[in-house]
């Protein structure tokens, strides 16, 4: 989304109230720091600025820098042992996953430069067929589901199908907001399902929970009430939409119709053999998510060498897919450090002392659902899992008196963290689905995640009820 270019030396009414935004917490810091003592509720200062400045479109970690800044002002941390704390934190577990995040990308971009990922979405679609319109929808949101969830990305995983399917798409006559539609409840289920996949990483390190039960009573539950009510939506709204594919959409393409090549063939092997291989042996002795290091590393090695890259060029195409998500690796590496300074203000505790005597009376059910409710709110905007770490971290205490399961917690984890990004309102997933499947219907687009959120919403209260 564009905005207007402001002139040099001048800044925006955005820019104005987010320097605004910022210069208030300071203020607010340094008369709580003079006050001396612990701040209580005001120690959530920090994040709330953090909330606000990246509602008002400030970069994740530029916002995230700010709340670590005022939240070492608060309290009276100086530069010295905060960057103790910054050292401290490249061992924690945040960082560890931003890491994990970090090798799922270069993973992602190795499956991509040797042709293995492209193989797999043509193998998908030739094993499926492509005789009858479902026969097609079919190939398109299983290639999604699997792409999306092997290499950890909706935008990445959905880019490198999109220029193969939609020439097939378009030929069998399915219009580009039902596209989409397929393109965003696929890929959304991938990245639940996935086992590497940052959100799916990130919940089972905060419930602690191995994979394999992660699967079983979050994952593929939510997953498949996600890619079933897509499935029906994206035929609701192939009837409902006036958009076409132009003719030349329809035509021919090099890169939806040909052939797989050797080396593809043989990186495909690998990635899916591999990969497949490493998450059976880790379900079976339950490991934890750091086990993801080993299996990101090896899975990319085997790809690269045998999609014929070489050991010099495997780890430059790990590089170059690591470098997009570099910020997310510093939001991570920030994040702990924020933790840490706002659990010294005593915020976590006093929310904790509050919410103790209140929760008992509301009961674990309705506790789970009003968590899920402050994900569809966007809780921390721009980041998915930083919201899970937040969130467990804020409400970690109160799952433990309360007695909920860790499976119970992971389900609640999921709704917060993953179907916020299918409304209610539009999100920067929804519009690049749209982008890619060339849809230029975003009521479709909101139809689609409304009646995901509305049929998942139902089955966290089945869910909930069962694993309590």
């Amino acid at each position: 989304m564009s905005s207007a270019i402001s002139p040099p030396g001048r800044l925006d009414r955005r820019q104005l109230t987010s320097v605004a935004c910022f210069a208030v917490c300071v203020v607010a810091g340094i008369a709580l720091a003079v006050a001396g003592g612990k701040a209580g509720l005001w120690g959530l200062v920090p994040i709330i600025m953090y909330a606000v400045l990246a509602l008002l479109g400030v970069d994740v970690v530029l916002a995230t820098i700010g709340a670590v800044i005022v939240a070492a002002i608060m309290t009276r941390t100086g530069p010295v042992p905060l960057g103790t704390q910054l050292a401290t934190s490249m061992g924690s577990l945040v960082a560890v996953i931003g890491l994990i995040i970090l090798l799922g990308a270069g993973l992602g971009h190795v499956a991509q430069e040797t042709g293995a990922a492209q193989t797999l979405v043509r193998t998908v679609m030739g094993r499926i067929g492509l005789s009858t319109p479902t026969r097609v929808q079919l190939g398109v949101m299983v290639s999604s589901l699997v792409i999306v969830g092997a290499l950890g990305t909706l935008a990445g995983g959905n880019a490198i199908i999109a220029p193969i399917v939609i020439p097939i798409a378009a030929r069998m006559g399915w219009r580009p907001p039902a596209v989409a539609a397929m393109f965003h409840a696929s890929g959304a289920a991938g990245l639940m399902l996935g086992p590497f996949t940052p959100p799916v990483v990130t919940i089972t390190a905060a419930a602690k929970l191995s994979y394999g039960d992660y699967l079983l009573h979050a994952g593929l539950p939510v997953g498949a009430i996600t890619i079933v009510t897509g499935f029906f939506m994206a035929r609701w709204i192939q009837k409902h939409t006036d958009q076409e594919y132009a003719p030349e959409d329809a035509a021919r393409d090099d890169d939806a119709d040909a052939a797989p090549n050797k080396r593809g063939q043989w990186a495909a092997l690998a990635f899916i053999g591999v990969l497949v291989a490493l998450a059976v042996y880790g379900v079976w002795v339950k490991a934890g998510y750091s086990y993801a290091l080993v299996v990101m590393v090896v899975t990319a090695a085997a790809t690269g060498l045998a999609g014929g890259l070489g050991a010099k060029g495997t780890a430059e195409a790990v590089y170059a897919g690591a470098a997009r998500l570099i910020w997310l690796f510093m939001l991570f590496w920030l994040l702990d450090p924020l933790l840490t300074l706002v659990q010294k203000t005593g915020a976590f505790d006093t929310i904790f002392e509050h919410l103790k005597g209140v929760m008992p009376d509301v009961g674990p059910y309705v506790f789970l659902l009003l968590v899920v409710l402050l994900g569809y709110v966007h809780a921390v905007p721009g980041a998915a899992v930083a919201q899970v770490v937040l969130i467990n971290k804020l409400f970690g205490p109160l799952v433990t008196s309360l007695g909920v399961p860790p499976a119970a917690w992971a389900v609640s984890l999921l709704g917060t963290a993953q179907i916020d990004q299918l409304g209610p309102y539009p999100t920067a997933d929804m519009m690049g689905q749209m982008g890619l499947a060339r849809s230029s219907d975003l009521r479709m687009m909101l139809f689609n995640g409304w009646a995901i959120m509305v049929a998942n919403t139902a089955g966290f209260l089945v869910l909930f009820a069962i694993l309590l």
